[in-house]
């Protein structure tokens, strides 16, 4: 059994993770997914006072150095939770290390640390952007990548802070009324309901903001992806009785940008995502007594 201790040396010194053997990363993973198992599908916060603060940390994609900088500003910082948006692994040259350092994380501290679904939690992209061929060439057997699925499996979608505040990787779905539909359940429930929310949460995890359209019009990112306006957008917060939402999913030069009236943040937390001649700052968001403070990483 790996013990805490062993736990919090992976974080401290992640080269320890890439000698690691398979029966140590499954242990890690069967730990992790247990803990997600329990979690429901739609997360809710709620800060007691007004100097609480949730940290919300965007797409990493085996980016070790942006995880490792904002383990620090963490450990500063000390949030009451902290909420990762998904995109944990694909295109970068540590995906492993980053997702068990993340995994390690939320088995040291359950009630803290969170990690929502992204569309890159999921095989088809673990196939097509690295992970996938990465992990087998490590290990030598495909069917071992099936432990990392079971946990995609049992992700979370959605985080909701002190009911005005959504959280999720992609954008809104269609249908406005996925939220009700989602309250309460869990990985378990999720058959009894798969028909009415599989479209839902699929655009959660993909669709993206556009300013000056509305409606919904189709992506170039694929079949069922969608393009979201304001209008849709303001109406979706309306009928669920929230104020704002905070995504990832786009890297953006700048850093983090945001859409429909400073209602829409979207922040990134790899840097240099596309390389440094393309360069961008990493960046992650701060909530504290119900408004949203985006800050940039200086690239070091």
């Amino acid at each position: 059994m790996i013990d805490n201790n062993y736990l919090q040396s992976l974080i401290e010194k992640p080269q320890k993770i890439s000698n690691l053997k398979f029966e140590d990363i499954s242990q890690i993973l069967k730990q992790a997914k247990d803990i997600f198992n329990e979690e429901e599908l739609l997360l809710e916060f709620k800060l007691l006072d007004n100097k609480e603060e949730v940290y919300v940390i965007g797409d990493i994609h085996g980016n070790l150095h942006s995880l490792l900088n904002i383990l620090e500003i963490i450990k500063k910082g000390k949030p009451k939770i902290i909420i990762f948006l998904g995109d944990i692994v694909d295109r970068g040259i540590k995906q492993l290390e980053c997702l068990i350092i993340i995994l390690a994380l939320k088995i040291l501290n359950p009630n803290k640390v969170f990690l929502l679904k992204g569309n890159h939690e999921t095989l088809e992209m673990n196939q097509y952007y690295g992970f996938f061929q990465e992990f087998v060439q490590k290990f030598n057997d495909k069917e071992k990548f099936t432990e990392i699925l079971d946990v995609y499996q049992v992700l979370p979608f959605c985080a909701i802070i002190n009911n005005k505040i959504i959280s999720l990787h992609g954008g809104i779905p269609e249908d406005i009324e996925i939220l009700k539909k989602l309250k309460g359940l869990k990985h378990e429930d999720i058959n009894s309901v798969f028909k009415s929310v599989a479209e839902g949460l699929y655009q959660i995890i993909w669709n993206d903001p556009k300013e000056r359209l509305k409606g919904f019009a189709e992506s170039f990112r694929g079949p069922g992806i969608k393009f979201f306006g304001e209008d849709v957008f303001n109406n979706f917060l309306k009928s669920n009785n929230l104020k704002y939402l905070i995504r990832a999913h786009e890297c953006f030069p700048e850093g983090y940008r945001w859409f429909f009236n400073n209602r829409l943040l979207s922040i990134f937390s790899s840097a240099n995502y596309r390389g440094f001649y393309s360069p961008n700052p990493a960046s992650y968001a701060i909530v504290r007594n119900d408004k949203i403070f985006p800050i940039n990483i200086e690239v070091s």
